[in-house]
């Protein structure tokens, strides 16, 4: 198995977890767990640092001494991730009932070591630094140097006592973000909270002399008949007093070249961000989910490891009323839930009511991400044989396979997408949505926040011609009023108050969901410009491998959504500027769009680019035919190698036929 600092650092986290075999898992104790404090002391500390954020704000690592482990950090390519022992002399209080962790107490974790940060003229010297709580949060943190000074403060933790070990207590996975004392020292106090990297810790800890609880009494039944499997988006704000800082959307990096060999500048326009977010959730079905890490064994209730995934998407809103996704992922594979908010101890299984977060900088790690292509969507199974991470079928991580540098899987747009012309007069929106298996919901899985990408020249900083992109929420009014459940596609045109001249409609098949949503504006001159856009959440034409068609190790010879797309607009009808727009900006992958005697077909160009599940493609014709409510649109389910074309009708507006009278004014009357 492949071996990393990383990897090392999740299995004293993972292990110990008992395979289940019952109908209802149960994480039990027969007496009331105790509440009280214990403490951590010891062990070690990870810095995780974002090269690409350190370039971007002129900050240089001028030392680094005592680290017990060092993997130097190159933009574009590698996180710097340095490693620091712990004194055994120094504690810090750990608020808890059971192994539930109510938050921080009073004390600090003191390492000798510590890092050289050089910030323009001013030097962060944080040699001898401390962990400590972030008052008031429960369980944020702050990184203080030796003085006191707080020059990082942590968020969205994972926190818990290792299922090996009860001696064993960690916080991992934490956004690692600029303190106010940073931000003034690079001289923009704006700068005060921007994530540049990720920080955990493990410790010694000795509760007491027995052995410790498992936290409270938590079961539930496994998904089944007659029950709801539900987990829901959320948006965690920093006023709950968790970790102190609101679910947000960050800019990673930007580069020039796809692996990040040349950054981007002030006057560049072909670059590429990479931007990613926040993301938490919570349980409100009455079933439990597993949420297990990847190639790490089998496990109920389908003998495999199980675990959600996570996407995330980018549109843009254009001044003349279309809509275009300028973004698109790979796939995240959730590995752990941390089960805030309710009464049981973090682990591989979310119970009702439980709530799960994961940091951006998490959702950065290349050791998660992975392609779209082998997830099996309205299922929710991952195709792990033959996979990017097991290509001879073992169960074993193979060694080398994760990305290989931090575009790689990244949501990557290109900067014309967000740069005037293109931009002006234009809306963005921000798009993520969990699939989960048995999931009885998909749209409230989903969800979506408005943007604004913001291009900043860095000169102020002495940066020569380098540029940074950053994102700023739009109407972030408290308590996340920004966020809304389900897709940007109904943004676009709401099916519960559909406007005069829009329709948009669901196709739901047994191989998954699709929306199909439609615009006609009367152009004045006897015409109508019809725009469609078809969304597909989870569709697709799988083709399994024969020889590992069961789980565990399914493999997946093919995963494709739809390829054509037909609008029927009545015979002897006149049609012009066909058009057609997928997520990227290659035109040599686009559809080709014919007219015939009554309608207009879109195709997919021979074996690539079909409208895979996650994506968004836009159709758009003019046409001397006023829409009508009782038309209808055919799409056809990509060929595999085994089975042929599916054929899908949809019942939505389309043009009115020659001898179709009842709707003279189309949706208007």
């Amino acid at each position: 198995m492949r071996k990393s600092i990383f990897a090392a650092a999740l299995l004293y986290a993972l292990l110990g977890t008992p395979a289940v075999d019952a109908g209802v898992i149960s994480q039990a104790n027969q007496q009331s767990p105790p509440s009280g404090t214990w403490l951590a002391w010891g062990g070690e500390t990870r810095i995780h640092l974002n090269p690409d954020a350190l370039a971007r704000f002129g900050i240089t690592i001028a030392n680094v001494q005592g680290a017990s482990a060092r993997t130097v950090g190159a933009p574009g390519k590698r996180y710097e991730v340095d490693t620091f022992p712990a004194q055994n002399s120094s504690a810090l209080q750990i608020n808890h009932t059971g192994k539930v962790i109510d938050g921080l107490g009073g004390g600090a974790l003191r390492h000798a070591g510590g890092l050289v940060l050089q910030a323009g003229d001013k030097q962060i010297d944080l040699r001898g630094f401390s962990l400590q709580a972030n008052v008031p949060t429960r369980v944020g943190m702050a990184v203080a140097d030796a003085a006191g000074t707080v020059w990082f403060t942590t968020d969205h933790a994972h926190p818990g006592f290792a299922r090996d070990n009860p001696n064993i207590f960690s916080m991992r996975e934490m956004n690692l973000r600029l303190s106010r004392a940073f931000a003034q020292a690079l001289g923009d106090p704006s700068l005060e909270g921007y994530q540049v990297g990720g920080l955990d810790f493990r410790a010694q800890s000795k509760p007491d002399e027995t052995p410790a609880p498992t936290g409270d009494v938590c079961n539930a039944p496994w998904p089944g008949a007659n029950l709801t499997t539900d987990i829901e988006l959320v948006y965690r704000d920093g006023d709950n007093n968790w970790d102190g800082h609101d679910d947000s959307i960050m800019v990673q990096r930007c580069s020039l070249e796809s692996d990040g060999a040349a950054n981007c500048t002030a006057s560049s326009t072909t670059g590429g961000v990479v931007i990613d977010q926040d993301s938490s959730l919570t349980n409100i079905g009455q079933t439990a989910v597993a949420w297990y890490y990847r190639l790490f064994g089998d496990y109920p209730p389908y003998n495999n490891d199980q675990h959600p995934f996570l996407i995330w998407n980018m549109y843009r809103l254009n001044a003349d009323g279309s809509i275009k996704q300028v973004g698109v992922s790979g796939v995240k594979h959730a590995f752990e839930t941390v089960n805030y908010n309710c009464s049981c101890g973090d682990g591989h299984v979310i119970y009702p009511t439980c709530e799960d977060t994961y940091a951006v900088y998490n959702n950065d790690t290349s050791d998660f991400l992975g392609p779209r292509s082998e997830i099996v969507p309205y299922t929710a199974i991952w195709g792990r044989c033959d996979s990017f991470l097991d290509t001879d079928c073992d169960g074993v991580e193979d060694d080398g396979r994760i990305a290989q540098n931090l575009y790689d899987y990244r949501m990557v747009v290109k900067e014309s997408d967000m740069l005037a012309p293109l931009a002006t007069g234009a809306r963005y929106f921000f798009e993520y949505w969990y699939v989960v298996r048995d999931d009885q919901n998909i749209y409230n899985s989903m969800g979506y926040r408005e943007i604004l990408p913001v291009k900043q020249a860095m000169g102020q900083m002495g940066n020569d011609d380098r540029a940074g992109w950053s994102i700023q929420l739009v109407d972030n009014v408290p308590h996340g009023n920004n966020f809304h459940l389900g897709p940007v596609l109904n943004l676009w045109v709401d099916p519960a108050a559909l406007a005069p001249n829009t329709d948009n409609q669901e196709l739901a098949t047994p191989l998954g969901h699709a929306r199909v949503a439609v615009k006609a504006t009367d152009l004045g001159d006897g015409t109508w410009r019809y725009q469609y856009a078809i969304a597909n959440f989870d569709y697709a034409h799988v083709q399994i491998d024969p020889a590992h068609p069961d789980e565990p190790n399914i493999k997946v010879d093919s995963n494709q959504g739809f390829s054509t797309f037909t609008v029927p607009v009545g015979a002897g009808a006149t049609i012009s500027n066909v058009r057609f727009e997928d997520a990227d900006i290659d035109a040599s992958n686009d559809w080709t769009g014919t007219t015939a005697s009554d309608s207009v077909t879109w195709t997919m160009p021979a074996g690539q680019n079909s409208l895979d599940w996650g994506r968004m493609y836009r159709f758009e014709f003019v046409a001397d035919r006023p829409p009508a409510k009782s038309g209808s649109v055919h799409l056809t389910g990509a060929a595999t190698a085994s089975e042929a074309e599916i054929p899908y009708d949809l019942a939505i507006m389309a043009p009115q036929g020659i001898d179709d009278t009842v709707f003279k004014n189309g949706f208007e009357g």
